[in-house]
């Protein structure tokens, strides 16, 4: 039996996003003579497209859903509880929030020894309530054994709110090069769009919410058309409801390039969509490490993104895309722009891009440092007994 007993626990909703493919592929991937994983996701019981455990049991994980009534339901824990004593648990990594706060009570409710694990991926929440939840969860993490940051930025953050660098390690998000790569796609979505030999196809691949920033991302796109007509812009995903999708729409219109722009919505199979763009453009405000910048990257595309946390430690300005102030519509246009025009440079940045991420952002390296840190922390016995006298 593998030392490591391994509980992923997250909460999110229909599809996930970067962090939900982290955690699939890593338990796929897992030594298991090193590391046995169980999976358990708690879900919105209203949330009817929830599919992430469709994925894990394809995969054939351990896995478990478990729906959630309200804000916070206390069966939630009992059923936990009964999970970690099933699979005799010793360490639980948790992804957000709210897990962060389950997986702390847990440590109390199950009454045995269980190290405490979680991992930064951002706090992507804006307004008021969204700065709550991030000030009580960093509050919360100075008394997890363990924690990793997606990024530098994201790290920095941590030691900005008073959590102790000793408990912090970076640790960038990876990428399966082996199945990102563009000799690995059938096809492409440019036939389903109608896109025919428009230039440039300017991609975004991610969730369709506010702290993306797209209205600066069809602003940037709108500039762009003036001296590239035959332009057309993609933005795949969904978020959680349609409001924010439909703003974006009708902004599209109001800047005259409703006509070049699509929302074809989520899509599962996501290398048929980076095959189809000639330029990746990611506009927010708010990230942690862009799994999306590593996707395109991987598949040969410049990418074009604002500076915003882990973004600016993917792309190399200059070297494989440009780096630019968020909420600089003019400078991302700009950018873009240097590059659809110069077929010489995009080639060259389509090959740095793709060299990048073998060499820095391979996924298996990363696996290794993970499955390390999880050895070191459960080794420590006495870690979490001195944390837990840590006050908030």
């Amino acid at each position: 039996m593998a030392k490591v007993r391994l509980l992923e626990l997250r909460n999110t909703y229909k599809w996930g996003g970067g962090p939900d493919k982290t955690i699939l592929l890593s338990a796929e991937r897992h030594d298991r003579s090193r590391v046995e994983v169980v999976i358990s996701y708690i879900r919105d019981a209203r949330d009817r497209q929830f599919s992430i455990g469709e994925k894990a049991r394809a995969k054939g994980l351990t896995f478990y859903e478990i729906e959630e009534r309200g804000k916070f339901d206390l069966r939630v824990l009992s059923m936990l509880k009964n999970i970690i004593i099933r699979h005799d648990i010793n360490l639980i990594h948790s992804h957000d929030y709210k897990t962060d706060l389950f997986a702390f009570l847990l440590r109390h409710y199950v009454r045995r020894p269980v190290k405490l694990l979680s991992t930064a991926h951002a706090w992507v929440m804006i307004g008021i309530r969204g700065e709550i939840y991030r000030y009580l969860d960093l509050r919360l993490m100075r008394r997890f054994d363990s924690l990793i940051a997606v990024s530098h930025a994201t790290k920095e953050e941590m030691l900005q709110a008073g959590i102790p660098s000793n408990l912090i390690s970076a640790i960038h998000n990876g990428i399966d090069t082996q199945a990102w790569a563009r000799a690995a796609a059938t096809g492409s979505i440019r036939d389903e769009l109608k896109l025919g030999q428009a230039f440039p196809v300017v991609g975004y691949v991610g969730r369709i919410m506010p702290e993306k920033d797209l209205e600066t991302w069809l602003r940037a796109a709108a500039l762009l058309a003036r001296n590239s007509p035959k332009a057309q812009f993609v933005l795949v995903g969904e978020g959680k409801d349609t409001a924010y999708l439909e703003k974006l729409k009708r902004l599209a219109v109001d800047l005259q390039i409703g006509s070049q722009t699509y929302f074809p919505g989520y899509r599962s199979d996501l290398l048929p969509v980076y095959a189809a763009f000639d330029l990746f453009l990611l506009s927010s405000r708010r990230e942690g490490l862009p799994n999306s910048i590593l996707e395109a990257m991987a598949m040969g595309v410049p990418t074009v993104t604002t500076d915003v946390a882990g973004a600016k430690e993917l792309v190399v300005d200059g070297a494989t895309g440009y780096v630019l102030p968020q909420g600089d519509a003019k400078g991302l246009a700009d950018a873009l722009n240097a590059i659809a025009v110069n077929r010489a440079l995009r080639q060259k940045m389509a090959q740095a891009s793709r060299e990048r991420v073998e060499q820095e952002f391979s996924f298996d390296n990363r696996l290794r440092q993970v499955e390390a840190l999880y050895e070191r922390v459960w080794s420590c016995r006495d870690a979490s007994r001195r944390r837990f006298r840590l006050s908030m």
